[in-house]
C-alpha cells in the first residue's frame, strides 16, 4: 500500500511539473564566430527574467529585465578582449550561468549551470513549498516571525521532492519570513498576518 501510494505521489508531482514547465521560457544561446557574434533567444516567457552579461571580474557589461513573451537580443563580441565571459539568465524558477570564451576568431560557452529554486505560492493565510532537490543536498527550513524569532526549524537530507506547507490561520500578527536554504543559496518567503 505505501508503495502505490509512493508511486502516485511521484507521479502526481511529475505531471505537476510537466504542466508548470510548459510555460517555463524556452532559452536558445548561440555564439556565431563568423560575425564575433552572440544570440540570445528567450521564448513563452511567462514572467519576469533578468539577464546579465558580466566579465571575469563580475563586473556588468549587460543588464536587462526581460517581460516580453519573444525576446531576442544579439551581443557583439569583436570589442571584447580575448578572456572568459558569464550570461546569466534569473527567474523565479531557476538560474541559468553560461561560461563563455572569447579568443581572437573563435568564441564557444565552455559549460553552463542550471540551479533550480524552490517555488514559493501564497494563498489566504498558507506558503506552499515546493522544491525538486535532485542532488538530495541538504536543506535547511526555518520560520522567522518579525523579531527574527525561531518559530519552526526542519533539516531535510537525501529527499528529491520536498513539499511543505505553512498554515499561518491561527498565528498571532506578525511579520514572517519562511527561508530555504541549500547548496545553492538562501531563499526566502514573507507573509503578513493581521
Amino acid at each position: 500500500m505505501k508503495t502505490i501510494m509512493k508511486f502516485t505521489a511521484i507521479v502526481a508531482f511529475m505531471l505537476t511539473t510537466t504542466v508548470g514547465m510548459a510555460k517555463e521560457p524556452k532559452l536558445n544561446l548561440i555564439v556565431n564566430n563568423e560575425t564575433r557574434s552572440l544570440v540570445f533567444v528567450l521564448e513563452t516567457q511567462s514572467e519576469e527574467t533578468k539577464i546579465k552579461f558580466l566579465d571575469n571580474q563580475n563586473n556588468i557589461l549587460y543588464s536587462e529585465n526581460v517581460s516580453d513573451e519573444v525576446y531576442s537580443k544579439r551581443f557583439d563580441l569583436k570589442k571584447l578582449e580575448n578572456g572568459i565571459y558569464f550570461f546569466t539568465m534569473e527567474n523565479a524558477l531557476k538560474s541559468i550561468t553560461y561560461t563563455l570564451s572569447v579568443e581572437d576568431e573563435v568564441s564557444s560557452v565552455i559549460e553552463s549551470n542550471e540551479v533550480l529554486k524552490p517555488f514559493f505560492r501564497k494563498s489566504a493565510h498558507m506558503i506552499y513549498l515546493n522544491l525538486l532537490n535532485l542532488q538530495k543536498d541538504e536543506v535547511e527550513i526555518k520560520v522567522y516571525d518579525g523579531n527574527l524569532g525561531l518559530v519552526f526549524e526542519q533539516d531535510l537530507t537525501s529527499e528529491t521532492i520536498i513539499e511543505k506547507a505553512f498554515n499561518f490561520k491561527s498565528a498571532k500578527a506578525d511579520d514572517y519570513t519562511v527561508v530555504v536554504k541549500n547548496s545553492n543559496g538562501t531563499y526566502y518567503e514573507n507573509i503578513v498576518v493581521n
